[in-house]
């Protein structure tokens, strides 16, 4: 029914364009994150209409963000494990309190990466020894 009018199929696009631009704002947003709450939250952010659950840009635009945040997450948790293993022996104990604390933000699709950052940890630590 809704198919077969070419209004409803207009809307339908256009409502497929918008939620395109939706995604590509986000990940531009989530290029730009800082930390992981942000990313975690942009990553959530953006969610798939029931109306556009049928339609394969929309679904790929949603994959391509879900990507890019979980690049951007693991880099950042890089830059952490990294910072970690250069820090201080004196101030490597509360570094090591603050990063996991920001792991607890990795939830929804990024929670994954939670047990990911533990072991990339356990590793670094067992190098430094």
């Amino acid at each position: 029914m809704a198919l077969r009018d070419p209004v409803d199929k207009r809307m339908l696009r256009m409502d497929a364009r918008r939620f395109t631009v939706r995604c590509e704002a986000a990940v531009s947003s989530i290029e730009r994150a800082d930390n992981l709450r942000e990313v975690s939250r942009l990553a959530t952010s953006v969610t798939l209409p029931y109306s556009l659950s049928t339609d394969d840009g929309s679904r790929d635009s949603l994959r391509l963000l879900q990507i890019r945040a979980e690049d951007r997450a693991r880099e950042l948790i890089q830059e952490q494990l990294h910072n970690l293993a250069r820090a201080d022996e004196d101030q490597r104990e509360k570094l090591r309190r603050t990063i996991l604390d920001a792991w607890a933000n990795l939830t929804g699709p990024l929670g994954h990466l939670r047990t990911w950052a533990q072991n990339k940890l356990l590793a670094a630590e067992q190098q430094n020894g």
